[in-house]
C-alpha cells in the first residue's frame, strides 16, 4: 500500500512540474520591445522608421513617420506584409541564408516567410537566399521579406543566418 500511495505521489508530483514547466515557460514569452531608427526620406524630410526586436542586433520594420511621431502598426493574422529586417554584427555572421522559423503559442512550428512576395501564389518558405553585406539605416546589412501569420496571438520568431540562431523575437499577431 506504501508503495501505491508513494508511486501516486511521485506521478502526481511529475504532473504537477510539467504543467508548471508548461506555465513558466508561456510567461517567459513577452513581446520583443519595438526601437526607432533616424531616416531621411526621399523628400528630403527627417523621419523615423520602428522596429521590432533587440535595438543594435536584429529588428524588422513595423511603423514610420515623422521624427517624434513615427508609430507601430500591427501585424495581422492571414494577412502578408512586406517587411524589411535589419541585422547588426560581424561580417562573418551574415554569410548564409536568412531562415526564419515561426512558432505560436502552442508550439507548432510555421514557414511564415512569403515567397515572391505580391505574387498570386504566396508560397510560405523556411529561408531567403544569401544575406550577404548591404548596409542600410544605420544597419550593418539589410534583408527584404515578406511575412504572413496563420493565426493570431503570440508568436515567437527564431532567426538564423546560415546555421546559426542569430536572434529571436515575439511578437503579437492581431486578429483580422
Amino acid at each position: 500500500m506504501k508503495k501505491i500511495i508513494l508511486c501516486l505521489f511521485l506521478i502526481g508530483m511529475l504532473v504537477g512540474c510539467s504543467e508548471k514547466t508548461e506555465t513558466v515557460k508561456k510567461e517567459d514569452w513577452e513581446v520583443s520591445p519595438t526601437f526607432n531608427i533616424p531616416v531621411t526620406f526621399g523628400d528630403g524630410t527627417k523621419g523615423e522608421y520602428v522596429l521590432v526586436g533587440e535595438e543594435g542586433r536584429i529588428g524588422f520594420l513595423v511603423g514610420s513617420g515623422k521624427e517624434g511621431e513615427a508609430e507601430a502598426q500591427p501585424i495581422i493574422a492571414g494577412k502578408g506584409n512586406k517587411y524589411m529586417w535589419h541585422f547588426w554584427g560581424e561580417k562573418e555572421e551574415f554569410e548564409g541564408n536568412l531562415k526564419v522559423v515561426g512558432i505560436n503559442e502552442k508550439g507548432e512550428e510555421y514557414k511564415v516567410l512569403i515567397k515572391d512576395m505580391g505574387m498570386s501564389n504566396n508560397d510560405k518558405v523556411w529561408e531567403y537566399p544569401n544575406v550577404g553585406i548591404s548596409p542600410n539605416n544605420g544597419a550593418d546589412t539589410h534583408v527584404p521579406s515578406g511575412m504572413e501569420f496563420p493565426t493570431e496571438g503570440l508568436w515567437k520568431l527564431n532567426v538564423y543566418i546560415g546555421d546559426k540562431l542569430f536572434g529571436e523575437i515575439i511578437v503579437n499577431v492581431e486578429e483580422s
